[in-house]
This record gives C-alpha cells, structure tokens and sequence, in this order.
C-alpha cells in the first residue's frame, strides 16, 4: 500500500540545467547547476554533502537501463549554486559522456544528502586529508572554514600521482593568498621527485604521524576530514587514534570509483518480514520472503517501491536510514560512523532484516 505522494520531496529526482561547465584538467569536468528558485530550498547543502545523478540509457540488450552516481559538491557556502567535479574513469558509462557536457544542458538531480559534513565554529583548527578528486568535499569544507569564521585555521594534506594531476590547484593557490593566516596546504606527490622527502609519495599512515608531531600535536584540531580510497582511510585513521587522537574527531568518507566494485557478502534472507517504510512523508509497505538473495533496498525495488540509493555498496550514505523497529544485519558499511549506527541509522543497500517486523524512516 501506498499513500499519496507529496510534491518536491528530498529523495526524487528533479530535472535540473547546468549553468556552467568548464574543464578542470583533461580528465575532469567542473559542473554548476542552475537551481530554479523555488527548488532553491530543497537544494540547500552543507559543507561535504553530495548530489546524485541519474542517466538513463539503453543497455546492449535493448532493455531500459538507469545509472546512478554520487559526486561530492565543490562549492563555497556563498555561491549561489552547487557545483560538482566529475572526473573521467576509462569506459565509465557516467563519467565519460559527461566530459562532453555543456551549459544548457539538463540532468536529473537528487537534493544534497550525506552526512560527512563540517560545521565550522570560531578559534577551531580542521585538518583534511585528500587524495586524488577525494579533495571535492574537502574544498566544501575548507571554504566554510574561512568564509564562516574569522578565526579558525584549516590545514590541507592533498595527494596526488602528478602536480598536472592536482584537482582545484589555481582555486586553492587563490585561497591560500586570500587567507595567509588560516590556509595551510601541503601537496604530496607520488610519481615525480620532491626535494622535501615527506612530501614525497602517497598519503599514509607514516606520513601523518610525522606531519602530526611536526604540526599538529600543539594544536589540538577539531576534527581530522579524510577523503579518498578504503585503504588509505583505514591505515590514517588508524595511524591518528595511535596518536592519541580521539575516535571522534576522525571524520571520513570512501570514495568508490565508477565501475570499482566491492564484493557483496552473504545476504540471504532467513526469515519472513513485513516492511514499513516512511520516504518524504509517504508511507510504502512491502515483504521479504525467507530464502531471498535480497537486501532490503533490493526487496523494495522488486515490489515497486521507490527507495533514494546510488552506489549499492555500503559507500555513498544516499541510502541512509533510520531503524525505527526491528532488527537487521548490516553486509557491508564504509560510511556510518560509531554514532549513527548506536542512534539506529542503516543503510537500506546493505541491510538484511533479523527480524519479522521492520520499521524504517528517510525523514530523521
């Protein structure tokens, strides 16, 4: 059963013009959008959330086919207009055609949502960790930083293989002059010589107990902001709670590249469930039969039921939600932190319900 919906919801997609395009390095597009005025509430966004984008297209087989992807905004808190960097993956089926993008051109966008977000606050010091188009959210994050406030610092540590690599390298050299006192940017490069030789290679957990002591130990910071691939989030979360550095503190988000594919975990179902599920104010009910290889998000797409998701693998928060009863398993979880799962919050794309009785929420 399903009630009436309601119009201009968080989790539907809106048909949304782009205002700009402009090549960021030869295999990187820079997209703002063009938000209609009385879409421009829905779309407001928070430093580090991200926006999903659907394609729809004919597969080989003739059959109807829609694609999903999450890029993370890149914009400041005073710009107008949400923009988003999408970088070229080889055969990528969304980042490739959309290389060639224009203004004018119309996509369908889903309001912001994720919640590795920075909510700056006066005399702090933040601390991102990028590497490669990890920097997209950061940049979010570092300009509310010094735009916001006019006395917390923001300290960058960005890799990259190449310094032509180097995604926003002008935008963040403008920053860096606008704001001497509070920018501090440090760039590690992995496949050309550097002269200083900590600054030479991949981000890693080595490198961030020898920056912390020479940086960071007398200062304290806020909150450490890491961006970038599942490896490297784990060996410099690691390496900073060794440090002494609160759990807390450390705020990450994985990157999954188009066409990355994690390998899902056993999902069968061992148990018959009935599942209520809330979205926008409109309530859907749906079961999930014992025996099924099926999540929850999979459950609800196989009965009609239209649930907010991109990535499908436990990365991108898109598909967070709140368990209000029941109980479920979780397959895989690359961006929930300790405190959203002790407050109840699941990711529909990962979940398996342990329990005859399921209630969800996407309005908490």
């Amino acid at each position: 059963m399903t009630d009436k919906p309601t119009p201009r919801a968080a989790h539907q997609f809106y048909s949304i013009p782009i205002a700009e395009a402009h090549k960021e390095t030869a295999d990187a597009i820079v997209l703002r959008l063009a938000i209609p005025d009385e879409l421009r509430e829905l779309f407001t966004w928070q430093p580090g959330q991200h926006l999903t984008f659907r394609r729809r297209l004919t597969n080989e087989t003739g059959n109807a086919e829609e694609i999903r992807r999450s890029y993370s905004i890149c914009s400041a808190p005073s710009e107008k207009d949400p923009s988003v960097l999408i970088k070229r993956i080889p055969g990528g089926r969304f980042s490739e055609p959309a290389q060639a993008l224009q203004a004018g051109d119309v996509l369908e966008v889903m309001p912001p949502s994720g919640h590795f977000v920075l909510h700056p606050e006066e005399g702090r010091h933040y601390v991102g960790l990028a590497a490669g188009s990890g920097i997209t959210p950061i940049m979010g994050m570092l300009q509310a930083v010094l735009e916001q406030t006019t006395s917390s610092h923001f300290s960058l540590i960005y890799g990259n293989a190449t310094t032509d690599s180097i995604l926003f390298l002008e935008k963040l050299a403008d920053l860096k002059d606008r704001y001497p006192q509070r920018l501090s940017i440090l760039h590690t490069i992995s496949r050309e010589p550097v002269d200083i030789p900590v600054l030479s290679g991949r981000i890693d957990g080595e490198k961030v107990r020898r920056l912390y002591q020479a940086e960071f130990s007398h200062t304290r910071p806020e909150g450490y902001y890491l961006c970038g691939p599942g490896s490297m989030i784990d060996d410099l979360s690691a390496a900073l709670q060794a440090l002494g550095v609160p759990e807390d503190r450390i705020h990450h988000e994985q990157f999954l590249s188009e066409g990355q594919e994690i390998t899902p975990q056993q999902k069968t179902v061992h148990q018959d469930a009935g599942v209520t599920v809330t979205v926008d104010g409109v309530t859907h009910r749906f079961d999930i039969k014992k025996g099924e290889e099926k999540t929850l998000l999979e459950a609800a797409q196989a009965a009609g039921v239209e649930l907010p998701y991109s990535c499908t693998a436990g990365v991108c928060a898109t598909c967070r939600c709140k368990l209000k009863e029941g109980q479920v398993d979780l397959i895989n979880n690359y961006c929930l932190e300790p405190w959203e799962l002790e407050q109840g919050y699941i990711l529909s794309c990962q979940a398996v319900p342990r329990s005859e009785k399921i209630t969800l929420s996407y309005d908490e």
